[in-house]
C-alpha cells in the first residue's frame, strides 16, 4: 500500500555498498551494548528517534534488540521468559482470541519441552503450578481492536507466574490514534507495518530488563547468528527518510494541526461513489484515492489512504444480508496527528450471518472470488474470515467492487 509514497520518494534512501564492506558477523554496535553485539548502532539510534517523534513507545532506559522480523523476536521472547521463570514445568503461551495465526504455529513447531500453546487467554486461568506468557496484540490482528491483558489471575495477584509480551506492530498513526507512549516490559515492532518494507525482514524489541534482552539475544545468536547488516543499514535509511519529512530547521515537528493533518476531501472516495459504482460496474470508479498525494508526510499519507479504504469498505457492505464487519472503535485524540479519529485496521474482519452458519472464507472465495483466511487460524469459528486491506490500490479497487456485489 505504500508503493506510491516510496515511488515518489525513492531518492530519499539511496545506499551504495562496496564489496569490501560488512564482511564480519559483528556490526558496529554501541560500546555499552551489554552483549547485544549484532544490533547496528545507527539503527538503534534511528529506532529511538522515530519512537520519540511519534510518541508511541517509551525508549529511555530501554534495550533495543533487532530480529529477522518480529516473528523471530516473539520466539526469542518466549524462549527468554521460559528460561526466566522459576517453576519447573513447561510454560503456557496464550493470547486472547481472535489472535494472530502465527502465534500457535510458532510455538508448536518446535515441539518444545519448555513451551506449549494453551490457546485463548480469556479461557486460561493462571496457577501457581504453571507459569504463562500472554501475548497482547494491540491493535489486534485480525480485528484491529485495542487489547489489554486478558488472563484471569484466579486471585493469585502478584504470585501468579505470568509474563506479558506486547506486540505493537500496528501501533502507528497509519492505523490508529496514538493516545500515549506504550510502556511495557517487552514491546515488539516490525519494519513491515511501519514503513511497508516486509522484504527487508527487520523487526525490533524494546525491552526493559537487561537479563531478558540478553536471553533473547542468545536465541537470535543460536537461531541465525545475528541479523543481516545490509538489512539493518537499509532499515536505518528508511526510518531516517520518514523522519526527514517531519524535520523543519532541524527540529522535529509533532503538532501539525488539524488543517495540515486532515486529507483533502477530494482525495477520498465518498460512499456515494461506491453506490454509483455498484450500478455502473466500472472498477476504476472504485479507486480509493483519486490522487495518491505522495507529497504528504509518510504517516499522514498512510492514514489518509487507510481512512479512504475503510470508507469504501463500509459503503460497499452497507445493506448486505450476508456478512457483518467489525465496528469502528470509539474516536480518540491522536497526540501525533493532533486530530481525533477512529482506528483504520489493516484487515477486514468479516462474520457470515447466513442461516445455517456458513464457512465465511469458503463463501467469499466461491461466490465472490475473494481470498481470505479462515477464522479457525485465529482461534475462532469459520463463521469469521480475515481479508487484507493493505494491498495495492488496484487490488483494493477490485476487492471493493466484489464486496459491493454482496446481497
Amino acid at each position: 500500500m505504500f508503493e506510491a509514497y516510496w515511488d515518489a520518494h525513492k531518492g530519499n534512501c539511496v545506499q551504495l555498498t562496496f564489496a569490501n564492506e560488512r564482511l564480519s558477523y559483528f556490526v558496529k554496535s554501541k560500546a555499552n551494548n551489554n552483549g547485544l553485539w549484532f544490533v547496528f548502532e545507527g539503527l538503534d539510534d534511528a529506532i529511538r528517534d522515530l519512537h520519540r517523534l511519534v510518541g508511541n513507545a517509551v525508549v529511555e532506559d530501554r534495550h533495543i534488540l533487532v530480529g529477522t522480523g518480529s516473528t523471530q523476536l516473539f520466539q526469542a521472547a518466549a524462549f527468554a521468559l521460559s528460561k526466566h521463570q522459576k517453576i519447573d514445568a513447561s510454560t503456557a503461551v496464550v493470547a486472547e482470541a481472535p489472535y494472530y495465526s502465527c502465534y500457535p504455529r510458532a510455538i508448536e513447531y518446535y515441539e518444545s519441552r519448555i513451551l506449549h500453546w494453551a490457546g485463548d487467554a480469556k479461557k486460561y486461568v493462571s496457577s501457581s503450578k504453571e507459569s504463562y506468557i500472554e501475548i497482547v496484540t494491540s491493535p489486534n490482528n485480525p480485528c484491529g481492536a485495542p487489547r489489554q491483558a486478558a488472563v484471569v489471575d484466579n486471585g493469585l495477584g502478584s504470585n501468579a507466574a505470568g509474563f506479558l509480551v506486547h506486540d505493537l506492530a500496528y501501533y502507528w498513526p497509519t492505523f490508529t490514534p496514538i493516545s500515549a507512549a506504550a510502556d511495557h516490559d517487552i514491546m515488539l515492532f516490525t519494519l513491515s507495518k511501519c514503513t511497508g518494507h516486509g522484504g527487508s525482514r527487520i523487526g525490533w524489541a524494546i525491552v526493559k530488563e537487561l537479563a531478558i534482552a540478553q536471553k533473547m539475544a542468545q536465541f537470535i545468536e543460536l537461531n541465525t547468528i545475528g541479523v543481516s547488516q545490509d538489512a539493518q543499514v537499509r532499515a536505518t535509511g528508511l526510518i531516517r527518510a520518514i523522519m526527514k519529512g517531519y524535520n523543519s530547521n532541524s527540529q522535529l515537528i509533532k503538532s501539525l494541526g488539524p488543517l495540515d493533518a486532515a486529507p483533502a476531501a477530494d482525495h477520498l472516495v465518498q460512499p456515494a461513489a461506491v453506490a454509483a459504482a455498484k450500478d455502473s460496474g466500472h472498477d476504476e470508479e472504485l479507486l480509493l484515492l483519486q490522487d495518491l498525494i505522495p507529497e504528504r508526510q509518510f504517516f499522514h499519507f498512510g492514514k489518509a489512504m487507510m481512512e479512504a479504504r475503510w470508507k469504501g469498505v463500509r459503503a460497499a457492505l452497507a445493506g448486505n444480508q450476508s456478512v457483518t464487519v467489525q465496528d469502528p472503535s470509539a474516536p480518540a485524540h491522536c497526540t501525533f496527528m493532533g486530530t481525533t479519529s477512529t482506528t483504520y485496521p489493516a484487515f477486514i474482519w468479516l462474520k457470515s450471518i447466513k442461516e445455517p452458519a456458513e464457512d465465511c472464507q469458503r463463501f467469499l472465495k466461491s461466490k465472490l472470488g475473494i481470498l481470505a483466511r479462515a477464522g479457525e487460524a485465529f482461534g475462532v469459528s469459520n463463521q469469521y474470515a480475515r481479508v487484507s486491506l493493505v494491498g495495492r490500490e488496484s487490488e483494493v479497487a477490485v476487492l471493493l467492487h466484489r464486496l459491493a456485489a454482496l446481497k
